[in-house]
């Protein structure tokens, strides 16, 4: 069976085990997920919408922006492709007319209700009015939570590419270098390995603590601290996501106490992954490193799950109950706010869920990495 047909026998085994006619999946992960094509404008024009409508038969519908036909026609493997035309048309009204087309005028229909823009809601509901919708948020996002091992593959090679490339530019960084030359050359390093750049959050000295701080001209001087967190895409849609924390010349005492203890909490929380706990364990045994090595803990989740998408289900948090499963993967990222020094310190690696512990996806890192000062 190929991926996509694994994935949409998936989709429609829980619509039709949740009592559904259809669904209609429009958030950029889940439909890229389904249609094996990955639209950008779907993020950074979100009024672009792009839908993929999977019926109780297991018929699958790819709607999109005329703008985009081409690109889907290419990559996604969906033959019945549907498009309209901006501004011509509203988007949730083409949604309409696919729904008509399949005789699901009063069909029972899943959407996801933490995406759909309101005014897109209203346009469904007033277009539709004896279809019954109903929030298929959380059974979308399992679907995706369980990865198959060429998704596993794939976030893996992501992973250790960035790493790799992290570690090549903040050794090889001449003394003096501005945080945009280093951030740069990063940059430069994961593209020639095949990775699109997501996103780039850089800062040293006391722009440590801003927690998606973007690189600027600042110098790095002796004793800076340097925290950083990027990722990237590989061709497959999977993403990266890795933060490291480095300090230029040679760590201060404080600075290498510091970081020993964030990398503790990070080990003790990876060493508890295991099927069959809640994910909120994870969370509680971070916290309670941080308590014992009297270092203080305010994070409101210190993890999440990725793939497709760079914050998926389950996040890593007090309140979530769901359970650790095999197949999960996860990233482990503690961060330690120092208010004496001013500084921030953050690390974050990936971890997949095996059927009784976990296997390392990204090496993490037990010492504060060194730029040349």
């Amino acid at each position: 069976m190929s991926t996509f047909h694994s994935r949409l026998a998936k989709v429609q085994q829980q619509l039709i085990s949740d009592g559904l006619d259809a669904v209609l999946i429009m958030s950029p992960a889940a439909t890229t997920y389904l249609s094996g094509c990955y639209l950008l404008t779907q993020t950074v024009i979100p009024k672009r919408e792009a839908y993929v409508l999977v019926t109780g038969s297991g018929h699958a519908s790819y709607l999109v922006c005329n703008i985009e036909e081409k690109m889907a026609r290419e990559d996604s493997w969906i033959e019945d492709l549907h498009t309209y035309v901006e501004f011509k048309e509203e988007p949730a009204t083409a949604v309409s007319r696919l729904l008509h087309q399949h005789n699901l005028t009063h069909a029972r229909v899943g959407i996801e209700t933490h995406t759909l823009p309101t005014a897109s809601a209203q346009l469904l509901r007033d277009a539709l009015p004896f279809c019954t919708f109903s929030s298929w948020d959380t059974p979308m996002a399992e679907i995706m939570m369980i990865k198959e091992p060429e998704e596993v593959a794939a976030i893996e090679t992501a992973g250790r590419l960035t790493l790799r490339a992290i570690t090549h530019a903040l050794t090889h960084a001449a003394p003096g270098s501005s945080e945009r030359a280093v951030f740069t050359a990063m940059m430069t390093e994961m593209m020639s390995h095949g990775l699109y750049p997501m996103f780039n959050v850089f800062t040293s000295g006391p722009n440590t603590l801003l927690v998606h701080g973007e690189p600027g001209s600042r110098s790095l001087q002796p004793g800076d601290l340097i925290r950083l967190d990027v990722g990237g895409r590989w061709p497959s849609h999977y993403l990266s996501d890795m933060a490291r924390t480095a300090v230029v010349a040679a760590p201060a005492p404080q600075q290498a106490d510091n970081y020993r203890k964030l990398y503790n909490a990070q080990m003790e929380t990876i060493e508890a992954v295991r099927p069959g706990i809640p994910i909120s364990d994870l969370y509680h045994v971070c916290a309670a490193s941080y308590g014992r090595q009297n270092i203080p803990f305010s994070m409101p989740h210190i993890g999440h799950s990725m793939g497709i998408g760079l914050h998926e289900h389950p996040l890593i948090h007090p309140g979530e109950t769901t359970l650790i499963q095999p197949g999960m993967v996860l990233n482990i990222e503690p961060f330690l706010a120092d208010p004496v020094r001013g500084e921030g310190y953050h690390i974050e690696d990936l971890v997949v869920v095996t059927d009784t512990s976990y296997r390392l996806l990204t090496d993490p890192t037990p010492e504060l990495i060194v730029v040349p000062g």
